[in-house]
């Protein structure tokens, strides 16, 4: 009976399990400190007819070898796009975090710059963000600046064509202007020499001392505060406000008035005059039978504004009795009972 074989239950199945080779396990477990020998843990037997679990899994080589080879063409992928962002990047100009501007090799290469030439002709740097120049730049050519120039230091040129200037405290050796010139303020520490005309629109304050070598005209008023000084002093009018103090003599001139007989001079008289308009004298030559009435009548070259001031006096003692009638052309000498002869009289007109 105890011999006898077992008979397999319904439910499992007849196909018989393959034979699963074992290994030796080696406990990792360190030996104890009293030298016994370690404990060995078997597992229980699986139930039968059943394949046992594994607890760690390892894949296949076919599976290791798959998975490395997907990794190298992400690899290989990522490398190309970095490539290529790279070589895009080299074309242009990278701006660092400092703001420092650098141009990448191959871009020089491409534009033929080493470190003798800068660019070749036909070649063009176009320059986006800011750049600054830490050494010196050396320019062969024209510069065109579209913006603004600033410079800080000093700058220094052979010529220089400007059209228009605005500048603070500017030093110039020598100052050559060909056409016109607008100037706000004008300090000059040394001589102002003009060759051509000079036209001085506002008010003009000397100073010290003012000097005309020629003439000069002044078509306006000229007002002098202190002492006017002249060896010759033409006015063709000539106005004082106050006292007018003359230390010399007065000498007037200008054109001789004209003058005539008047009915008084008599058959055969005769009458001249010498002078002008403010001074001058009269002559007189009664015929016979004359000497009463209007002997001379004298029309000024210019008249008066109004009727000035006539006065009439006679050169020696024959002259007898006589007076003037006067108005703003003219004066007339009217005598009374004078015998026939010479007489002379003197005048001086005043307004």
């Amino acid at each position: 009976m105890d011999n006898a074989p077992l008979q397999e239950p319904k439910s499992q199945t007849a196909e018989t399990p393959e034979p699963e080779a074992l290994k030796p396990r080696v406990d990792d477990a360190a030996p104890s400190k009293s030298g016994t020998a370690p404990v060995t843990h078997v597992p229980p037997a699986p139930p039968t007819g059943k394949r046992p679990k594994h607890r760690n899994y390892r894949p296949s080589h076919k599976a290791t070898f798959i998975g490395a080879a997907v990794v190298i063409v992400i690899l290989v992928v990522n490398a190309g796009i970095l490539a290529f962002v790279l070589k895009n990047q080299t074309k242009t100009i990278e701006v660092g975090a400092n703001g420092d501007v650098t141009v990448s090799p191959s871009v020089l290469k491409k534009l033929g710059v080493n470190s003798s030439t800068l660019g070749s002709a036909g070649v063009q740097l176009v320059v986006d963000p800011d750049a600054q120049f830490k050494g010196k730049v050396s320019i062969a050519g024209n510069l065109a600046a579209s913006g603004q120039v600033q410079v800080n230091g000093k700058i220094t040129g052979s010529d220089a064509s400007l059209t228009q200037l605005e500048a603070g405290n500017t030093a110039l050796s020598q100052l050559n202007v060909n056409g016109s010139s607008t100037l706000s303020s004008l300090n000059l520490r040394n001589g102002l020499v003009v060759t051509g005309a000079t036209q001085l629109q506002g008010a003009v304050t000397i100073s010290q001392l003012l000097t005309v070598n020629n003439s000069l005209n002044v078509s306006g008023n000229l007002a002098v505060g202190g002492t006017l000084s002249a060896n010759a002093f033409s006015a063709r009018n000539l106005a004082s406000t106050s006292t007018l103090t003359i230390g010399g003599h007065i000498i007037t001139g200008g054109s001789t008035p004209a003058i005539g007989p008047g009915p008084g001079i008599g058959s055969n008289g005769t009458v001249s005059i010498s002078g002008n308009d403010a001074a001058g004298t009269v002559a007189v030559n009664i015929g016979a039978p004359g000497g009463n009435g209007v002997v001379a009548q004298v029309a000024f070259r210019t008249q008066y504004g109004s009727t000035p001031h006539v006065v009439v006096t006679a050169v020696g003692a024959n002259a007898g009795s006589f007076y003037i009638t006067r108005s703003v052309g003219g004066f007339s000498i009217i005598v009374s009972s004078l015998p026939p002869g010479g007489y002379s009289f003197d005048y001086i007109v005043e307004q």
